[in-house]
């Protein structure tokens, strides 16, 4: 790496060689010279093309890349074997299916110049030519203002302050929570975020399919450790202090509705109508038919599980 790199740019992946290709030629497409940054990728025990796109980046000379090769141990210790890595004294993260505009990196070292010492974030929002491909079973990520969340798919921290936190704790196995938990424990040192629209991300839609969708329900029991471990985000993250999905108010409601439909049918009606609502707004969200409404109760039944399971092992309700 030359000495006059400035920022370390650290991802971690796993079995995402199409969407890690993306992703490199938009951090050969920058509008900063490339010995001003570094790449480091983390390939998290992938088996499938990874090594071999990882490979031909390197080859090809268009970006300082280095490669390091883990077993699987969670993305938590991936990101911190990236970060320790870096030498730049700042460091940006980003996940493999995101691609950032030209100008992510020149904006993301004048947002860090305007508040040193700060975290600096900016907006994600889905790839522009991907969003023809919502449809009723897609993922993506849109994040259109400062929230408590602290997401790294886009996202720098001085690295220094990354040294101070000892970085993430990889006592989160999933990809979920220990993103938060390190933002939260830089806030609690007294550490600013900084939001700039300039840093913008762009995130892959993804179809995963009707079984893949739900699946995704059954995912974050464990991020719920984050709320007993952070009692100020329980006022910032959740509704009433306990909610996290504004749905499962609804969903309650059309429960005792359902229970008491029969014999107070008007009452079972107006308690079932707000749920029916946000129901219809899943489905105009998703590009998807009324018809699949039912699909989408199962799917925040099997959240509400998750969530009441993730609540008696962390002892902290979240729902």
């Amino acid at each position: 790496m030359s000495a006059e790199a400035e920022i370390s740019v650290v991802v971690a992946t796993r079995d995402r060689a199409d969407r890690l290709e993306g992703l490199l030629r938009s951090l050969a497409a920058q509008t900063i010279e490339p010995e001003r940054f570094e790449l480091i990728v983390v390939d998290d025990g992938s088996t499938d093309g990874t090594a071999g796109v990882l490979a031909r980046a390197a080859e090809e000379g268009a970006l300082s890349i280095s490669v390091l090769r883990r077993d699987g141990n969670g993305p938590a210790a991936a990101r911190n074997a990236g970060w320790r890595t870096a030498r730049s004294p700042l460091v940006a993260f980003t996940d493999d299916d995101c691609e950032p505009p030209a100008d992510w990196l020149e904006e993301a070292l004048a947002g860090a110049a305007e508040r040193p010492g700060a975290i600096v974030q900016g907006p994600t929002t889905p790839i522009p030519r991907e969003l023809e491909r919502t449809g009723p079973f897609t993922r993506t990520k849109e994040i259109t203002e400062p929230n408590p969340s602290f997401q790294t798919c886009n996202i720098v921290y001085p690295r220094e302050l990354l040294e101070r936190l000892e970085g993430f704790d990889e006592g989160f196995p999933e990809a979920l929570g220990e993103d938060t938990d390190l933002g939260w424990r830089a806030r609690e040192l007294g550490v600013d975020l900084h939001w700039s629209d300039g840093v913008r991300m762009h995130h892959a839609v993804d179809d995963v399919g009707a079984v893949g969708y739900l699946r995704g329900a059954l995912r974050g029991a464990d991020a719920i450790r984050v709320f007993r471990r952070h009692p100020r985000l329980r006022s910032e993250g959740l509704r009433f202090g306990v909610v996290r999905s504004p749905r499962l108010p609804h969903l309650a409601l059309a429960l005792a509705g359902v229970a008491v439909a029969r014999r107070v049918p008007l009452l079972g009606a107006l308690l079932v109508l707000p749920y029916a609502r946000a129901l219809a707004g899943v489905c105009r969200r998703q590009r998807a038919p009324l018809l699949l409404a039912p699909y989408y109760a199962v799917w925040d039944l099997l959240f509400a599980y998750t969530a009441v399971r993730g609540s008696l092992r962390h002892r902290t309700l979240v729902l």
